[in-house]
């Protein structure tokens, strides 16, 4: 095991990167998205106290805290939160570099998979879970946290895949084993991956900075199936391209309790080029007090300016379509964020969408709009 000194410093709430609001949802080609970093919780300390105060903004699970790592007190086994590691890869290794320039977990540049071993203590042992890290892709495929042969979560030639299993109020078991649409872009940018069983609601889903991209819904009262003394087994498989870079950063383990409303269910996110102006359209299946959504655009994914907002349905549980036409598109790689500013949560951030636009589509143009441009909707 090697780590890296580094001065104290107390990364327990950036933990509440897991429960974050950002998000993601249409899968095609040309999708890159940015993490956006929302709300924090100012701790002091990283003693049990603070625990309450990860959880006063989780949108998702309102569920004990079992387990933290943000590998910012210079160890690569130690726990901030619930049990440490006993064992890691002898080349794995804390540096910088992790979410918001802190420290990290890194694979080193060996070529061997972190494999860190989290013993089988009691509280891992829940009919349901919540494990969320974040992370940034080098590699093709490995896994985020394996238990034995019951409990998989990790990605596969770049796509999320998820394997579990559920035993019913029958004592039927019941395996998952899906490859998920979405596939994680290999940008280097931290995005928070996330999936939660709820034993209440039978209910599994996968959220990238918690949006669901995936979900699975089985018998009520169902519960997970473990082998209670196979250990946690935390990137397995998982090397990180051998490039030495912290490709891991803030995982949380949590219980699953009464889940939350989510503002929105994101069912589309495109964009297409019409002649020498953008159509952009979006799809919502749920609304919980949403007012309106704005379009940015950006060249550079830094700076954005407003193009225009469409009013929102406010509160819907029905698919609701949403369009707005960028009348002055810039040539090259452009970049459109969506986002829903005024919430019964704090502001949430949904897809960016890169698109290249040919010089030829807009012949007209000397140069990048500055400018944002008015629409006939616009926000209260």
């Amino acid at each position: 095991m090697r780590t890296t000194r580094m001065r104290p410093q107390n990364k327990l709430k950036t933990l509440q990167k897991g429960t974050l609001l950002v998000t993601c949802v249409s899968l095609t080609s040309i999708f890159t998205y940015l993490f956006i970093s929302l709300s924090q919780v100012n701790t002091t300390d990283s003693n049990a106290a603070t625990k309450l105060d990860l959880l006063t903004a989780d949108p998702i699970n309102n569920g004990e805290l079992v387990c933290g790592y943000t590998w910012d007190q210079g160890s690569s086994i130690a726990a901030e939160v619930g049990p440490s590691a006993e064992k890691i890869s002898a080349s794995a290794e804390v540096v910088t570099g992790g979410v918001d320039n802190t420290y990290g977990l890194s694979a080193g540049t060996s070529g061997r998979n972190i494999n860190m071993f989290i013993p089988a203590e009691k509280c891992f042992n829940m009919d349901g879970i919540d494990i969320g890290l974040d992370f940034r892709r080098y590699e093709e495929s490995g896994n985020f946290m394996t238990r034995g042969s019951y409990f998989n979560f990790g990605m596969k030639n770049g796509k999320l895949v998820i394997n579990y299993k559920i035993k019913g109020e029958d004592g039927k078991l019941t395996s998952v084993d899906e490859t998920s649409r979405y596939e994680i872009p290999k940008d280097t940018l931290f995005r928070n991956y996330r999936f939660l069983y709820n034993p209440q609601t039978s209910k599994g889903e996968i959220f990238v900075d918690n949006v669901a991209v995936w979900s699975n819904q089985d018998e009520q009262n169902g519960k997970l199936w473990w082998n209670e003394t196979d250990p946690l087994i935390i990137g397995d498989e998982m090397n990180g391209g051998s490039k030495g870079k912290a490709i891991m950063d803030n995982l949380i383990i949590r219980s699953t309790a009464r889940g939350k409303t989510m503002p929105l269910q994101l069912l589309g996110f495109t964009a297409e080029v019409m002649g020498s102006e953008i159509m952009l359209n979006w799809f919502t299946g749920k609304e919980n007090g949403t007012d309106y959504f704005k379009i940015e655009r950006s060249s550079d994914t830094h700076s954005y300016i407003e193009i225009g907002s469409v009013k929102a349905a406010g509160n819907s549980n029905e698919l609701k379509a949403y369009a707005l036409l960028d009348k002055h598109p810039q040539a090259g790689v452009t970049f459109y964020r969506l986002s829903m500013p005024n919430t019964n949560v704090k502001s949430v951030w949904v897809p960016i969408l890169a698109l290249k636009i040919p010089t030829s589509t807009i012949p007209s143009m000397s140069g990048p709009i500055t400018q944002p441009v008015n629409t006939n909707e616009s926000k209260k």
